[in-house]
């Protein structure tokens, strides 16, 4: 049994889809209830509801499991926390395989969701756990691509003009679902970065040659932010703080990485941005 954490997620069930279709059996893991909809067809053997602030709801869900791939519910204000919590329960467990999702570059400390992801890398490599752990890059569905083409408008808080690598998630879920459980990935660290690197101006006209209509890129400024005047939450003022900090970074410096490793992880050049926007046209 594998157990995947914040499986609700769009990391978690394109995590889970591809374990399925490996033939695995997966134990889906989240605080949303609706992560019952994952049994069957989208991949999970079962369901467990529960919080990975829980002591004993992780330990409950680690019961019987071989492997766990943790995957940290993003911009959360608590994620190293939860990180900390899950290794060191999966020690306890006795647990096989640990794969960690983490991110490329985690130490771009100023970056507050690196931060999180690198103090739950470290506390990885102390725990004696055979490990994987996966550094993927900047997500091609970060971008919708029919909505984009159907307003003709790509949209973007951060300069046009800087260059960011990209990575195809089902490319990075692949690589999961073929390393979870496999001794020759152990103690391996993988960034997962795709071959394209382009800013959003160059973005925009691949997406306008896929699908046959004008897209435009256009900058918006930084929203402000939810529950203003004293009244946000925790994890709203964390969030807001993160993404400023994200994008702020973007606009500046850009993103990149080499696609080499996940080239020879897959077998095959990773999927390019013009790929995932004739895919995502298809599947519209």
């Amino acid at each position: 049994m594998i157990l995947v954490t914040a499986a609700s997620g769009r990391t978690g069930r394109s995590v889970v889809a591809a374990l399925g279709r490996a033939g695995q059996e997966v134990r889906a893991f989240d605080i949303a209830r609706q992560v019952g909809e994952l049994v069957g067809e989208r991949g999970a053997t079962e369901a467990v509801v529960g919080d990975l602030l829980d002591p004993d709801d992780v330990r409950q869900a680690l019961e019987g499991v071989r492997s766990v791939i943790h995957i940290g519910p993003p911009m959360h204000p608590r994620e190293a926390e939860m990180g900390h919590g899950v290794v060191s329960a999966a020690r306890r467990a006795g647990v096989e395989h640990f794969v960690q999702f983490s991110v490329t570059h985690p130490q771009l400390e100023p970056l507050l969701n690196h931060q999180a992801k690198l103090a739950v890398e470290r506390h990885v490599l102390m725990s004696r756990l055979p490990f994987t752990i996966l550094q993927p890059m900047h997500y091609m569905q970060n971008i919708d691509v029919a909505h984009v083409v159907a307003e003709g408008m790509l949209r973007q808080t951060y300069s046009l003009d800087t260059s960011l690598a990209h990575v195809d998630l089902e490319d990075v879920t692949e690589v999961a679902a073929a390393v979870v459980g496999n001794p020759n990935h152990h103690y391996a660290t993988y960034e997962l970065c795709g071959r394209d690197f382009h800013n959003a101006r160059e973005l925009a006209r691949i997406i306008s040659a896929e699908s046959g209509s004008e897209v435009t890129a256009r900058h918006e400024g930084f929203p402000e932010p939810a529950g203003g005047g004293g009244t946000a939450s925790e994890e709203e003022d964390h969030h807001h703080d993160a993404m400023f900090r994200l994008f702020d970074h973007y606009g500046r410096y850009g993103i990149t990485g080499n696609p080499n490793v996940l080239s020879w992880l897959l077998g095959r050049p990773p999927t390019s941005f013009a790929q995932f926007v004739r895919r995502s046209l298809a599947t519209r």
